[in-house]
């Protein structure tokens, strides 16, 4: 592992490397004996592109880590998902049951948001504590790719980012227990912006502020022709949406992400517990056949997960079918790691 060069920060979006990390422990975990003709969990959407796309799958090469994308590889035609009920792990005519308004969406979701009340208790030595239902999506060789079974995900991150953390997913494949590395301090390689509730306190809380922070921190500086902007301030939007936000920032967050451009709304979304609600989505700049979806309560406006559907048929994976799911079912502050509210 030593004479692995690290990937610079700079080419991971804001939060990513963490999730890497994971999905790299999860492969290194499993003995070659025990995983030969097992499924493997897949990184769908690569969380980089141009140069660091290349150093990335490089060092999955190296790990043995299955990379996959969801693009027109191998000459797939785009095609419209059938007809049929909508669940977590299928969405009905994906590609075509998009509309606008996604204005109108998020300032419903932002005005709920700011009416929360502000937790102003919180210590630097707490815990913010987060469970999960998620399912992410697996491949087998020459068997059909489809969501593993569903299961709890914990997370214990630390107020202030300088304590260790832990995320505790013993339903995954293979189960993971991994501490989470405290964060070094702002503005450091490795500093991770999405879950350091101290950091979110100091996000500006004007929507126009935001947009134009999240434009200016997406990690890519000096890469406009390489990258997105659009697409990379909505993936940052998303992972600062992982943490648990001040309701003023929250509530700039969303009021921002209506004024990004490509930003649509999904009628009927499911997220990992079943619940149906309306979405948020953009459909991946990088990776165009698949849509990142952020899915919120039809009547609460209140935020209840993540959806990335596949827009296409390709390798294996047919149009509409849901490649990652997850449904927030409880978060608050703690007082130590391993303690549940």
């Amino acid at each position: 592992m030593n004479d692995i060069p690290p990937l610079p920060e700079r080419d991971l979006p804001p939060g990513r490397q963490r999730l890497l990390k994971e999905h790299l422990m999860r492969e290194i975990r499993q003995p070659d004996a025990k995983t030969a003709g097992k499924p493997r969990r897949t990184w769908l959407r690569p969380a980089v592109a141009g140069p660091a796309l290349a150093g990335a799958l490089a060092l999955a090469a190296v790990l043995g880590v299955a990379a996959v994308g969801l693009g027109d590889g191998g000459g797939a035609r785009t095609e419209i998902a059938k007809d049929g009920k909508a669940t977590y792990a299928f969405a009905p005519r994906a590609g075509a049951d998009t509309k606008g308004g996604a204005a109108r969406v998020l300032d419903r979701v932002a005005t709920v948001a700011e009416k929360k009340k502000a937790d102003d208790g919180i210590r630097d030595d707490q815990f913010v504590y987060t469970k999960s239902l998620v399912s992410f999506a697996t491949v087998q060789d020459g068997k059909p790719t489809r969501l593993a079974p569903l299961h709890h995900r914990e997370d214990w991150t630390s107020v202030d980012g300088t304590r260790e953390g832990r995320t505790l997913e013993p339903g995954g494949n293979p189960p993971l227990d991994l501490p989470n590395d405290p964060d070094p301090a702002p503005g450091k390689p490795g500093y991770d912006q999405s879950t350091n509730y101290r950091h979110l306190q100091t996000l500006p809380t004007d929507p126009d502020a935001m947009l134009t922070w999240l434009y200016a921190h997406t990690g890519h500086d000096g890469e406009p022709k390489e990258r997105d902007k659009n697409q990379d301030a909505f993936v940052l939007a998303g992972d600062l949406l992982r943490g648990m936000m001040p309701p003023k920032v929250s509530a700039a967050l969303y009021r921002a992400v209506a004024k990004i451009p490509g930003v649509v709304v999904v009628p009927d979304a499911v997220d990992a517990a079943g619940r149906h609600g309306v979405a948020v989505a953009r459909v991946d700049s990088y990776n165009p056949g698949q849509r990142d979806e952020w899915i919120f309560g039809e009547k609460t406006d209140e935020y209840l997960g993540t959806r990335t559907v596949a827009l296409k048929s390709s390798h294996g994976v047919k149009a509409g079918q849901v490649t990652g799911t997850s449904a927030v079912l409880k978060r608050a502050v703690v007082d130590e790691v391993g303690r549940r509210p």
